[in-house]
This record gives C-alpha cells, sequence and structure tokens, in this order.
C-alpha cells in the first residue's frame, strides 16, 4: 500500500484489492470464469482481444462467442509480449497453469482484461489462474519462434521507454528513426505500435499524445514539444543502446550524484527513511522535468517537509539548483543544463544561446528583507521565508 496515499484512497484500494481474491475452484474454463463477470468486464476483453460483431449481443450469447473465437484470437495478443510478460504465463504454465507470482495491480487487471488469467483465494492462498484453453493456447505457440519474438519486442519496448523518459515527447516519426538507428534494423511500423500500445498498457511508462508517444510523467506536451522545436539546431542527445535499455527498464530513476547528494542531505537534517528520501528527490526530479523554476520546486519540497531555518532554507536551494543543473531535462532534448553552458566542453555548447544554468551563490546569512535565495525576485520574507 502506497503510504503517500490519503486515508480513503487508501481505503479504496484495499475494497479493491479484496474483490480481487473470492473464492475459486481449480481448474477453471473460460466459460465459467466469464459467467462471473459483468457483461460490461465481458464488452472490456471482447474489445481488448479484437473481436467484432459483438456488441449487442445479451450476456450469455456473449460468453459464448468469447469462449468461441478466443482461442483465435489469443496468439496475436501473445505475439505482442515482451519478456516480463511471458515469463508470468510461463511460470504459471510449468506448474499446471496456477500459481501465485506478485504483480502490481493494475498488471494483474491487464491480464484479467483480457480473458488471460483469473485470480481468486483457494484452499486459503492468493491463486493466479490460466482458463484451460488459455493455457492450451500459450503451450501451442511456446516454441523457439516466439521466443525470438518475445527477445525482438522486449528490444523495442525497452529502447522506447528509455527515449521517452530521456526526451520525454517524440512522434512515431521520430521513434521509428531512433529505433531504427539503435537495433540497426528497419523496424515494421504496424507491428511496432501493436506491440507498444500492449505495452502502455501493462507498463503504465508510456502514454499516448496528438504528437505519438509521450513519457507518462508528461503534464503538457505541447510545452515540452514546442521547446524542442525551437532548438531545432540542437540534436537529441546521443545516448548509447545500453544507456536506453538501462532507462528502459520498469520505474528507472536517474539516480545521478546530485541527486543522491540531496538524498543524503535530506536524510542527515530529517528522521526519515531513505524510500521516504528518495520519494522526495524523484518528486523534485519530476518537477524539474516539467519544468518547474527553482521557486516552485521548493514550494514542493515545503508541502513534504518542514522548513523553518534560514540555513537549512539556503542549503536546498543549493540542492535544487544542482539537481535541476545536472537533470537530463526533455526540453533540451535530453541534455542537462550543464552540458549545454557556455562554459561547458561539450561539442553543443555553440547550438543553444541559452544555457538555462541555474548559479546559486548563497549569503553567509539571509534577512527577512533581503532577496530570497531561492533567485525569485523577492524579499525573503514574502517568499520562501513566510
Amino acid at each position: 500500500m502506497d503510504k503517500h496515499l490519503s486515508e480513503t484512497d487508501q481505503k479504496m484500494l484495499l475494497k479493491e484489492e479484496e474483490k480481487r481474491w473470492p473464492n475459486i475452484e481449480v481448474p477453471v474454463t473460460l466459460s465459467n470464469y466469464f459467467g462471473k463477470l459483468t457483461k460490461p468486464e465481458l464488452s472490456t476483453i471482447r474489445m481488448n482481444l479484437g473481436i467484432k460483431g459483438a456488441s449487442s449481443l445479451k450476456k450469455q450469447e456473449l460468453i459464448d462467442v468469447l469462449v468461441e473465437q478466443i482461442p483465435t484470437a489469443l496468439p496475436n495478443l501473445l505475439l505482442a509480449f515482451d519478456e516480463t510478460r511471458y515469463q508470468i504465463l510461463k511460470h504459471l504454465a510449468d506448474r499446471g497453469g496456477q500459481g501465485n507470482t506478485l504483480l502490481e495491480a493494475h498488471q494483474l487487471d491487464y491480464f484479467k482484461t483480457r480473458g488471460i488469467l483469473c485470480s481468486g483465494t483457494y484452499e486459503g492462498n492468493k491463486t493466479l489462474v490460466m482458463p484451460q484453453e488459455v493455457l492450451a493456447c500459450f503451450k501451442r505457440v511456446d516454441n523457439s519462434s516466439y521466443r525470438d519474438q518475445i527477445r525482438k519486442n522486449t528490444e523495442w519496448i525497452k529502447l522506447t521507454q528509455g527515449l521517452l523518459y530521456y526526451y520525454g515527447v517524440l512522434s512515431l516519426n521520430e521513434l521509428e528513426r531512433q529505433i531504427n538507428q539503435q537495433t540497426g534494423s528497419r523496424i515494421k511500423l504496424g507491428e511496432y505500435t501493436e506491440i507498444l500500445q500492449e505495452a502502455v498498457s501493462f507498463y503504465e511508462e508510456l502514454q499516448t499524445d496528438t504528437y505519438g508517444y509521450s513519457n507518462s510523467i508528461v503534464l503538457d506536451t505541447d510545452k515540452v514539444k514546442n521547446e524542442q522545436e525551437s532548438r531545432s539546431q540542437l540534436p537529441f542527445y546521443p545516448f548509447t543502446k545500453s544507456q536506453l535499455l538501462h532507462a528502459g527498464a520498469p520505474n528507472f530513476v536517474d539516480r545521478n550524484a546530485s541527486y543522491q547528494a540531496f538524498v543524503l542531505f535530506i536524510r542527515k537534517n530529517y528522521s526519515i527513511s531513505l524510500d521516504e528520501a528518495d520519494f522526495i528527490v524523484e518528486e523534485c526530479v519530476d518537477a524539474i522535468r516539467n519544468g518547474q523554476a527553482p521557486t516552485e520546486v521548493f514550494k514542493l519540497l515545503q508541502q513534504l517537509l518542514e522548513i523553518k531555518e534560514l540555513d537549512i532554507v539556503k542549503a536546498f536551494m543549493e540542492h535544487i539548483a544542482n539537481l535541476h543543473n545536472n537533470t537530463r531535462q526533455w526540453v533540451l532534448k535530453g541534455y542537462t543544463p550543464h552540458q549545454l553552458a557556455p562554459s561547458s566542453e561539450a561539442p553543443t555548447e555553440t547550438l543553444v544561446a541559452k544555457s538555462n544554468v541555474i548559479e546559486f551563490a548563497a549569503k553567509t546569512k539571509v534577512g527577512r528583507n533581503d532577496p530570497c535565495p531561492c533567485g525569485s525576485g523577492k524579499k525573503y520574507k514574502k517568499c520562501c521565508g513566510r
């Protein structure tokens, strides 16, 4: 349970979790599994599997159509899986189609809304079950050719997630160019988008938008895209394939030296866990990548921590400035402000007129009527000292 959620949200999640694990009999067939679902739930499965011509059917009629057509429709979906989803099904299939593996709630819902898995409590244990027809279908497709497809899908998905982690927003054409470059071969765009759409649903790391795809943390895709286009002479930062694959792992965070120093500073001054301090700094990074100024980042911190002493305020602003200058930013096409600073030795320094590096020279003491050290231009008493 996420400790940062409100009490109401936590109670709601607990109720949803209880609904996921009703008593269940094993083995399970598609017919008896679907019989316990509502018609809207069945319709969702139908749409996710691309089964057409059944939208106006009554519930039992829809169940009959799904039971008949899923064995034919399912192989196309399985061909869009990556290593993570494959291993989940392989783990269960090797155990007769049932067992338990740790999945996030949205990942479990992904499988359930495609008719692939059902969940319940069996003999007192939380159990995931593949309906018998799904188990048979998976065993039919699980061969060396299928596993080669899985490896290719995995590479495409990780590269895409890595690209959008660092660049924020990319058009489909730009993604195609980047993937072709990184893999050394031309992708089939239709196949690529099908694989990507399934990954969007399973991982929730990406989102579709009017431009193509973006990182799920991006709040304003128009702003990011416009800023990138205003730097037409600046090429996208040339990440290596290894860097992109690393950044494409689920829940990746670029914990650079500035990031780690900020975490240590917070832990030194506050009695909180490493996970809590890391969460706070990750929130700061997300705010920076979404274009928030240091003053806005500081106000975010004030919502999470009690910051009163002037020396602590100055130290926080120094860490914010350092974090900003060393964070790879979407509007800078994957560069950090430091890399584009006029004093930088980076070969691209002449391509931008403004580096956006934040310089922070802290005074030894900040008076109530002195300019705020955050750089807002306001007096300290009317800004961070309020």
